[in-house]
């Protein structure tokens, strides 16, 4: 059973499109989040 280095390379073009849209999608999460409190701020008694 040999690997083709083609075939690995898509691999690792898979591996790193998905690992940077979860980490994408997980900074969008934390700007958006900050961006939020920035807007509305928790108001004090």
């Amino acid at each position: 059973m040999s690997v083709n280095m083609e075939d690995l390379r898509t691999a690792f073009e898979l591996l790193v499109f998905g690992w940077g849209g979860v980490f994408a999608v997980l900074f969008i999460i934390y700007l958006s989040s900050k961006i939020l409190t920035k807007l509305f701020p928790v108001k004090k008694k």
